[in-house]
């Protein structure tokens, strides 16, 4: 039985073509699609079919006789105006539609199960002070002023942040790529993470292509504008040397602030400055503080220890070594498939989605769907993750 062929429009095609071009896809599909813009071929609805899911492109969007104007609403609050965001890669847009599924349903989850929203969101929308806001977000986590020195390395500081803010409520997911899809990665240039705020369940999505430095600024940076109460989304690579708004600076300000106490950054820098360069001093301190270097060169470039040419030095030397890691870890990829995925999921997330799967108010399909695995790989994740099988 011959299959019906079905004509695209032009312009929904050419729109379809410019959103893939943004990120790698199969040559046969990248074929297909030309094949069907030059008229060489008229596709069925099993190759559009085929397309749809290679591309992430929704299904529907193919038979539109117009392109569809998708209004990314989190897109306006990205930390620099950037030309980047004005057009965002379907990579960001299907991050952004992901994270908003799982806050609806975790948003739902605790609506139905009687839990109270979560008092710290926006409750901290009148305070401009960072000193004062960042003593205020350590209490609120039960970080001590120098919670870091229980950290051996960043990954430590990291995970403990990560931890203290998962159990105040706020779901914290990362990932490097648009689902289990290796071969749609996220850019780190068009976004570091984003914040989305909700009283019932306040989410933040961590870029995992940033460096566990950047990973662990972004964190807190993201955390200060939920308890703002406002949404962002972190694209600024170089860290407040851009004319950026009032709020980047201040939850800038905040994060830096809790990662290296003034008061001890002040002592300990000058307790070196006599007998030792400015860089190594750098150096010193961000092994102290288990942080990166660009945010001690920035805590000492706003006290006026070094000029602003030390400042952008210790930023290309950051952005250097680690696009010297990533291409070692390119060419040497390897890991655990289970560690990997346990680490892109909020524990506290998939606790409730288990809880509602044993009780029979979450359908295993609609948990696949959530967690972006399938019957297999979500029992494995949960044991490795919580310890048990649903």
């Amino acid at each position: 039985m011959q299959q019906v062929r079905i004509t695209i429009s032009t312009d929904t095609l050419n729109w379809i073509i410019s959103q893939v071009s943004q990120y790698s896809i199969s040559d046969s599909t990248r074929r297909s699609l030309f094949a069907w813009q030059t008229g060489d071929k008229i596709p069925t609805f099993n190759q559009i079919e085929a397309v749809s899911k290679s591309t992430g492109i929704p299904l529907g969007y193919f038979f539109l006789q117009t392109p569809p104007i998708e209004n990314i609403a989190l897109v306006n609050y990205r930390t620099i105006n950037s030309e980047l965001l004005s057009n965002p890669s379907r990579n960001l847009i299907d991050t952004i539609h992901d994270m908003d599924n799982v806050q609806t349903w975790v948003r739902e989850y605790q609506i139905t199960n009687g839990n109270m929203p979560c008092e710290f969101v926006g409750a901290y929308k009148n305070e401009n002070n960072p000193i004062t806001l960042a003593n205020a977000i350590r209490s609120l986590l039960n970080l001590k002023i120098d919670w870091y020195n229980q950290s051996k390395k960043v990954e430590d500081s990291f995970n403990a942040i990560r931890t203290a803010i998962s159990n105040m409520g706020t779901i914290v997911m990362m990932n490097g790529v648009v689902g289990n899809n290796t071969h749609r990665p996220l850019d780190i240039e068009e976004f570091r993470a984003f914040a989305v705020v909700d009283e019932y369940a306040p989410l933040i999505f961590i870029n995992a292509n940033d460096s566990i430095n950047g990973r662990l600024f972004s964190l807190l940076h993201e955390f200060v504008h939920i308890c703002i109460g406002k949404d962002s989304l972190f694209n600024d690579y170089v860290y407040t040397t851009n004319a950026i708004q009032p709020i980047e600076i201040l939850c800038n300000a905040v994060a830096a602030e809790i990662l290296v106490p003034q008061q001890s950054f002040m002592s300990t820098w000058n307790e070196l400055i006599n007998d030792t360069e400015p860089i190594d001093i750098i150096w010193q301190l961000a092994n102290k503080f288990r942080c990166g270097t660009i945010v001690i060169a920035r805590k000492a470039y706003d006290n006026r220890l070094i000029d602003l040419s030390v400042y952008q030095q210790v930023h290309r030397d950051a952005i250097e070594a680690y696009n010297k890691y990533k291409k070692k870890r390119k060419e040497n990829p390897g890991g655990d498939f289970y560690k990997t995925i346990g680490s892109r999921i909020d524990r506290r997330f998939l606790e409730m989605v288990v809880g509602s799967v044993r009780t029979g108010n979450t359908q295993y399909t609609e948990a696949f769907r959530l967690t972006n695995t399938s019957r297999a790989t979500f029992d494995t994740l949960v044991n490795n993750v919580l310890g048990g099988i649903v």
